[in-house]
């Protein structure tokens, strides 16, 4: 079979959104429609470009409108005046069925939000 496995998991791509002016609260990044049964294997943000303000910029992952991260704290976040890595971790609820949503947004930001940032989500075929 063609492809690439792991643990019995398809690899077929990515979703993948990127702002490259300074993020607002709430804006969203892309929609995908799921075609096949899944999971997310892994989320990736980075940012070329600091914000400013003294709190975070927090990312969030939707499915069907709610979020995927039922643990705030475990939410893609850099702190406004950094650069490069989020602090990336897999959303608590990682499956999908064909038709459901996948929604990438900028869930917060301090004063001005970041730019330039990359937001990848890996998703593996059931």
């Amino acid at each position: 079979m063609p492809g690439t496995k792991t643990n019995g998991w398809s690899k077929p791509g990515t979703i993948h959104a990127y702002f490259s002016a300074a993020m607002t609260a709430a804006l969203y990044g892309t929609e995908w429609v799921a075609t096949f049964p899944g999971r997310i294997s892994a989320v990736a943000v980075n940012a070329r470009t600091a914000g400013t303000g003294g709190g975070n910029t927090v990312m969030e992952l939707f499915k069907n409108g709610t979020t995927m991260y039922t643990t705030a704290a475990n939410r893609p976040t850099l702190l406004a005046t950094s650069t490069g890595a989020f602090a990336n971790t897999n959303p608590d609820i990682r499956s999908f069925v064909p038709g459901d949503v996948i929604a990438l947004q900028c869930s917060t930001v301090s004063t001005t939000g970041h730019a330039a940032v990359g937001y990848t989500v890996l998703v593996e075929a059931q």
